[in-house]
């Protein structure tokens, strides 16, 4: 425990004390031992700001990717001089931010050791899908198919989240911490209905330009109020974001506030 402060010691020996007494069998050396229990309940500090610095340094890598993939495209677009294309830099800009913001919050709010192999592995779909979606920034009916793709596999990444934090909620063991799990699965299922209105936008803007032809309208003009349309929701996203993230520090400030590892 060399580092800690002496209030985390005192409580990781009640909580031993706690669970000796609950369960008989660790004391006596049945089933289990002391220190099986002291890591059940204390977590190695070490171990759990690995784990983060890991996840944080994974997201901010995998978005630079992603970021290197849509600059050459930004680029090719304003050179080509299609103006009517232009709109979907912004929404694309604003997609990518919003899975950094996504995947930071829950790096700094949540992940604890041992890592889990699937929700790493659904960092690189995520970002694969939004290199594909990147790819077609200059094809607008691709492009929208490519969101409704992002959609579902953040959605079930928001619904993979919600199961991990379930099986973690008892490290969430007093009313600051608790404070910050709620918070924690809010924002999952928040997340889970912009994606839901993500793959709306992917259907709905691939429709209306299959349709455009049928509606009288120009194609330049078809790109334009799609493209417009496909910024308005990831606007409303990150800025629901902004808010978010401000709550979850004053959270997080609080529970490490209360010498408790989570």
């Amino acid at each position: 425990m060399r580092g800690l402060p002496k209030s985390y010691e005192c409580w990781s020996m009640m909580r031993r004390e706690d669970v000796m007494k609950e369960q008989p069998g660790i004391a006596s050396g049945a089933g289990g031992t002391l220190e099986d229990a002291a890591a059940t309940v204390a977590p190695d500090p070490e171990l759990e700001s690995l784990a983060t610095s890991v996840e944080l340094t994974l997201a901010s890598v995998l978005q630079g990717i992603a970021l290197a993939i849509l600059v050459p495209k930004i680029v090719e677009l304003i050179t080509s001089g299609e103006v009517s294309k232009l709109p979907y830099i912004p929404a694309s800009l604003l997609l990518l931010f919003m899975v950094w913001v996504t995947f930071i919050s829950h790096a700094i709010s949540f992940i604890t050791w041992p890592f889990d192999p699937l929700h790493n592995l659904m960092y690189f779909l995520i970002v694969s899908s939004e290199a594909v979606l990147l790819f077609f920034l200059d094809k607008p009916v691709q492009w929208f198919l490519s969101l409704l793709g992002f959609g579902l596999l953040m959605a079930f990444s928001c619904w993979y989240n919600q199961g991990l934090l379930r099986r973690h909620v008892s490290r969430y063991s007093n009313a600051a911490a608790r404070g910050l799990y709620a918070h924690i699965m809010d924002e999952q299922r928040v997340g889970l209905q912009f994606m839901a209105g993500y793959c709306l936008v992917g259907l709905a803007g691939f429709g209306a330009l299959q349709l455009r032809p049928d509606l009288g309208l120009a194609q330049e003009l078809g790109w334009v109020i799609t493209g417009f349309g496909a910024m308005v929701l990831p606007l409303i996203h990150v800025l629901w974001q902004a808010r978010m993230m401000a709550r979850r520090a004053h959270l997080i400030e609080h529970v490490k506030a209360i010498p408790v590892t989570l």
